[in-house]
């Protein structure tokens, strides 16, 4: 656990960096400066391309993870597994992108409105290009998680790639460039990322590109194509799980409601930065204790992380709650409509975080394939409730109708995993975790509303309910590793303050 917690905050402090940019850049500029219409049209480009990068990437994110251990040895260039990766990526975006070009009549059927289309019509290639410098990113993200080295890629996914959103934003805003080059540079963005990328794989020695070909003659191809056969598809299900209602928004309705349901999911995506910061760190832990086949490790790892992600998300989700209304204050009135979207959405991201990682458990077990199943089963079940709620209750439906199937598929994965190894991230601290939530929602009903200024009363209500659930939670070891990190914390500091106090 140690390991975690020193790579962890490395990660989390460039994770939390990044969401103070992505705040800036998608509740603040990006509606305000180019507009929610723009901001849904480059959100549902990205995310209809992270929908076929499942199938582009024909060696999925969780291979690379999964079979690295058994490739690993720095002497002998990994045996070429990463130039293996490489090239299979090459032939999957080729073969993708032929298929996303003969797909586009049928793309524009479906988003069949007359601004949809003219967006769609336009700006069609770039989603080849998103998906090509996407594909090619999560591939160096992934190779370094492996070689446990998560900071790095966290901060070019979550730092500097906000950044450059920031500085196109601002280049727009002050009419240096046209709104066409700039849907055109933001989706190129990604390019200075990926160069990032590899130009640090390089640095530490680690860029072997030579191709590894006697891996398909090896005994482990067949476990990998199987594996990448099952993971791509189940992983593509999981997509549409999670991100079909963005998809699904402009079809039903237009990019504008779009743009600010996309502005409400960036609220509630923020309780599950503490549980992607810890991703990479324990992927590549599990994948190693799966292949020594150390149980008690597994479920050490799966019950520990839970309760510590859980509990971050419980504070995140209480502080958006209590401050509805000030979120409203901030973005304007248009945006009153999706008010209740966060907290929905909020809902399932923390019954998420609940279940840990049983997602990465069962994809990196001998199981693996079961996860397919599960991921079909649901992606039907979020088209069917999000086209239902959606048509009858507008963006806050396809709030609820995702937030459902999140919790859907976590139930149909933990019972499952329960039944063939006995595992569960529950326990009682959990319930306690859930108590303080309801006392700091209680709490907040008895503070005034502070109308001089909604950033008042937005620091009050934060800073109270910060407060005292972060007293409670170290004060009655609820989350153990959380109240050990505070005291040695004070420990540092207290022995940092007495050689000047002697002086």
């Amino acid at each position: 656990m140690g390991s975690i917690k020193r790579q962890g905050i490395g990660s989390g402090i460039f994770m939390y960096i990044g969401l103070i940019v992505g705040f800036v850049n998608n509740s603040l500029l990006f509606p305000r400066y180019v507009g929610e219409e723009v901001l849904g049209f480059t959100q549902w480009l990205i995310e209809l391309a992270g929908l076929f990068i499942m199938l582009a990437s024909l060696a999925s994110n969780a291979t690379i993870i999964r079979f690295f251990p058994y490739f690993k040895d720095k002497s002998q260039k990994h045996n070429g597994f990463f130039g293996f990766i490489v090239l299979l990526r090459t032939a999957g975006i080729a073969v993708t992108a032929l298929l996303l070009y003969l797909a586009k009549g049928l793309i524009l059927d479906i988003y069949s409105q007359e601004t949809s289309q003219h967006y769609i019509e336009t700006y069609y290639p770039l989603l080849i290009v998103v998906l090509a410098l996407t594909c090619y990113l999560e591939m160096f993200e992934n190779y370094l998680a492996a070689l446990l080295r998560p900071r790095i890629p966290t901060f070019f996914r979550d730092v500097f790639g906000r950044l450059t959103a920031l500085a196109l934003i601002l280049l727009y805003h002050f009419r240096l460039i046209s709104l066409e080059e700039f849907i055109i540079y933001y989706s190129w963005r990604f390019i200075l990322s990926l160069l990032g990328m590899a130009a640090f794989t390089y640095y530490i020695g680690e860029l072997y590109l030579k191709v590894g070909f006697s891996i398909f003659r090896g005994p482990f191809f067949k476990q990998i194509a199987s594996y990448s056969f099952y993971s791509i598809f189940a992983t593509i299900g999981s997509k549409i799980t999670t991100k079909i209602d963005i998809l699904m928004i402009p079809s039903l309705l237009n990019f504008a409601l779009g743009g600010i349901y996309v502005v409400y999911s960036f609220f509630a995506s923020v309780i599950l930065l503490p549980h992607q910061g810890i991703a990479k760190i324990v992927s590549p832990m599990l994948a190693d204790a799966w292949k020594r086949e150390a149980y008690d490790e597994i479920q050490l790892l799966y019950s520990r992380t839970a309760l510590n992600n859980f509990a971050a998300g419980m504070l995140i989700f209480v502080g958006l709650a209590i401050n509805l209304d000030n979120i409203v204050s901030i973005l304007g009135p248009q945006f009153e409509v999706g008010k209740y979207v966060a907290v929905f959405l909020g809902i399932g991201q923390l019954s998420h975080t609940a279940n840990g990682y049983n997602g990465l458990l069962i994809n990196y077990s001998p199981q693996f394939r079961y996860d397919l199943y599960f991921k079909i089963i649901t992606a039907v079940i979020t088209v069917i409730t999000n086209y239902i709620f959606i048509s009858a209750f507008g963006i806050t439906g396809a709030a609820v109708a995702t937030a459902l199937t999140i919790i859907l598929i976590n139930v149909f994965i933990q019972v499952f995993i329960y039944r063939h190894y006995q595992m569960h991230p529950f326990s009682r601290n959990m319930l306690y975790i859930i108590g303080l939530g309801m006392v700091c929602l209680l709490v907040n009903l008895l503070i005034p509303v502070i109308r001089q200024h909604f950033a008042i009363d937005l620091f009050v209500r934060s800073s109270i309910a910060t407060i005292l659930y972060a007293a409670l939670l170290i004060g009655l070891r609820i989350a153990p590793d959380f109240s050990d990190f505070f005291w040695e914390m004070v420990e540092k500091i207290r022995k940092a303050i007495r050689p000047s106090k002697g002086e």
